[in-house]
């Protein structure tokens, strides 16, 4: 999916537009990482960074794929950890600088503003960081799109990992992938293909998986995570959505004549009281859609202000400009990224390269994903092979909805039973506040964002850097609820 942001406050620090940079230090065959040291003072951030590495590697050393390279920008730790994660942004085709930039990287461009602002919490403060442009079309990547699936992700981000684990050999140890939206898919596939290897290949490279964190992530098909909780969530969020009764009343109908009225009263049960029948189709009219007609309709009562990532109506789009041009679903190439002078060339990107939080180009063949969902492939052997499997979701998402995610996790087999037993219902606690609710059974952790929409760690990034340092094993199951 797509990911806008929302306003963070600014605050009024000297703008250094345009401050000169300097040369990193040589690269030789004992430093081979110096061509990619970011210098600390880089234009449009008004603070000096620590130091951060960026540039472009190969997706292999194959000759045909000597044009095709996958952009990154990567920073160690705050403090010396074995932890690295691997942040993959959704889509497909959205950058991972808007992960960076908007939700836990260690400088966030605000709302309304142009000015970088350090980020209290950074998840630099846990694990070191690597951010990538990927697939290829995507962001600052450069070459031809020639993938057809998720297969095809998951070789190019190996190929991208063995060639940065030969360069970066501080950021060997733990790695973690983390995936928001689409890239429920990558991190899925991805941890697929490295447990497929034998294990002395992925220690040669340098390649120790240990655990996924997905972030309102597309880990079943749209019908599972979209439609089927679009009906309850419309009902839950009424005045929200400024949905009139009659609406909802024409809406409940509408799914009672295809059969599907009380699906989620019947099937998300804890315990699961068997396989569940996961639809593929809603009716024989292939146009009927209930999250259409009701994001039609919230639309037509709300205006173009309506926020399909968070329903909170402080969260609308009204009066909101984005330094790193998204509006809703449109990207636009008038951004910081694109205007700001010498900042391309300052993390060593290609300054002809036009670039938008979401890619116009095609970053499959034919524009077309041809993997299954996850949960209908990989996902129930790549939780078994996981330490930790870490499921975030926002309450106030729309576009991928939390009952969605339930009633996945239901239909999944783990640890040799089917879902979870018992009902979520914990409290998380940040600093003393509740912030939602988690649960937890054989390696696989949900925790649920009451405030949250799609981009957790923008909504909510307290609350983000808890559930990243529980990933890790910072901190154990129970300081959740503390």
């Amino acid at each position: 999916m797509l990911h806008p942001r929302l306003l963070l406050a600014a605050v009024g620090l000297v703008s250094l537009l345009g401050q000169a940079y300097a040369r990193p230090p040589p690269t030789t065959v004992s430093n081979p990482k110096a061509k990619f040291l970011v210098n600390r003072n880089v234009p449009g951030i008004p603070f000096a960074l620590n130091d951060s590495y960026a540039g472009y590697l190969p997706v292999s050393e194959k000759p045909k794929d000597k044009d095709r390279e996958i952009f990154f920008w990567a920073f160690p730790a705050d403090k010396p950890t074995k932890n690295t994660v691997l942040w993959l942004q959704g889509g497909p085709g959205c950058s991972g600088m808007e992960g960076l930039f908007s939700e836990n990287g260690p400088f966030i461009l605000a709302y309304n503003s142009t000015k970088a602002v350090k980020n209290p919490y950074s998840w630099t403060q846990a694990a070191n960081m690597i951010y990538v442009d990927q697939p290829i079309g995507t962001g600052l990547s450069k070459g031809e799109t020639k993938i057809h699936n998720e297969n095809g992700v998951a070789h190019e981000l190996l190929g991208f990992l063995e060639n940065f684990f030969d360069v970066f050999d501080e950021f060997k140890g733990d790695l973690w992938l983390a995936g928001e939206s689409y890239a429920g898919m990558y991190t899925m596939y991805l941890a697929d293909a490295i447990y497929s290897r034998p294990a002395a290949v992925n220690a040669k490279a340098g390649i120790n998986l240990k655990g996924i964190t997905t972030i309102d992530a597309v880990l079943s098909s749209y019908y599972v995570s979209a439609e089927i909780p679009s009906v309850p969530y419309a009902i839950a969020h009424q005045h929200d959505l400024k949905l009139s009764d009659k609406f909802i009343e024409k809406v409940v109908a509408n799914v009672s004549a295809n059969g599907l009225l009380g699906y989620l009263d019947k099937y998300l049960k804890y315990p699961p009281t068997g396989p569940i029948p996961m639809p593929q189709v809603f009716s024989k009219n292939p146009k009927y859609s209930p999250w259409n007609m009701i994001a039609d309709e919230a639309t037509r009562q709300i205006g173009d202000s309506f926020n399909i990532y968070n329903t909170d109506p402080k969260y609308s789009w009204y009066n909101y400009k984005d330094p790193l041009g998204a509006h809703g679903q449109d990207f636009s190439a008038n951004n910081f990224i694109n205007n700001q002078t010498g900042f391309k060339e300052a993390i060593h990107a290609d300054p002809n390269i036009i670039w938008r939080v979401c890619s116009e180009r095609k970053v499959f063949v034919k524009d077309w994903d041809k993997s299954p969902f996850p949960d209908e492939t990989v996902l129930n052997r790549v939780i078994d092979l996981n330490t930790r499997t870490v499921i975030q979701h926002g309450m106030q998402d729309f576009i991928l909805i939390a009952n969605g995610t339930r009633l996945m996790i239901q239909n999944a087999t783990f640890g040799g039973l089917q879902g979870f037993q018992e009902q979520p219902h914990r409290q998380f606690i940040v600093d003393g506040k509740s912030q939602g609710t988690f649960h937890s059974e054989r390696k696989v952790t949900l925790i649920e964002f009451n405030d949250a929409g799609h981009m957790i760690p923008t909504f909510v990034p307290d609350g983000a850097l808890k559930a990243l340092r529980y990933l890790i094993g910072e901190i154990g199951l129970d300081d959740l609820g503390k």
